[in-house]
C-alpha cells in the first residue's frame, strides 16, 4: 500500500508498511528537505519495523555511524558496509530498506538526507524505549 503522509496507521499497518517504497519520489522535496511521509509516518514506521525484527540498537548505532562517515559513492560501491551486519545477523528486511535508500539517492544531498532519516529513526527507537521503561 502506498504511504500517505496525512493518514494515522495502527500498529499492524506500520508493521506491514513496504518502506522501500518511501524513496520513490526521492529523498527531497521541492525545498531540499527530507519529504514528509519520510518525516512521519516513515520515520515512525521503520522504527517500529526494526524493534519487532530485534535490531539491536547498538548494531543499529554502528550500521549509522559507518554512514555517517562515508559518501554516497562509497555506499553505493560497497553497500555492505552498511548492511552486512544486518543481513548476518537475520536482519534482512531492515537491510533491505536501508539499501533500498542508498539506491534512491541521486547525489550526495540526497544520500545526507537518508543518513538525516536513519538518526530520526534511531532516535525515535531511543525515545520508545525509554518511554517503556519509564511506563
Amino acid at each position: 500500500m502506498p504511504v500517505d503522509p496525512h493518514r494515522d496507521y495502527t500498529r499492524q499497518e506500520q508493521l506491514a508498511l513496504d518502506l522501500t517504497e518511501l524513496f520513490t519520489n526521492g529523498l527531497r522535496d521541492e525545498q531540499g528537505q527530507l519529504p514528509l511521509a519520510l518525516q512521519g509516518i516513515g520515520s515512525a514506521a521503520m522504527a517500529l519495523q526494526t524493534e519487532e525484527a530485534g535490531v539491536p540498537l547498538p548494531m543499529f548505532n554502528r550500521m549509522l555511524t559507518t554512514a555517517n562517515e562515508i559518501s554516497l559513492t562509497r555506499a553505493k560501491a560497497m553497500p555492505e558496509e552498511l548492511v552486512e551486519e544486518l543481513e548476518k545477523r537475520g536482519f534482512p528486511q531492515i537491510a533491505r530498506i536501508v539499501r533500498a535508500g542508498i539506491d534512491a539517492c541521486r547525489d550526495e544531498d540526497d544520500y545526507r538526507n537518508l543518513v538525516h532519516w536513519l538518526i530520526q529513526v534511531r532516535n525515535l527507537i531511543v525515545f520508545r524505549a525509554q518511554a517503556s521503561r519509564v511506563h
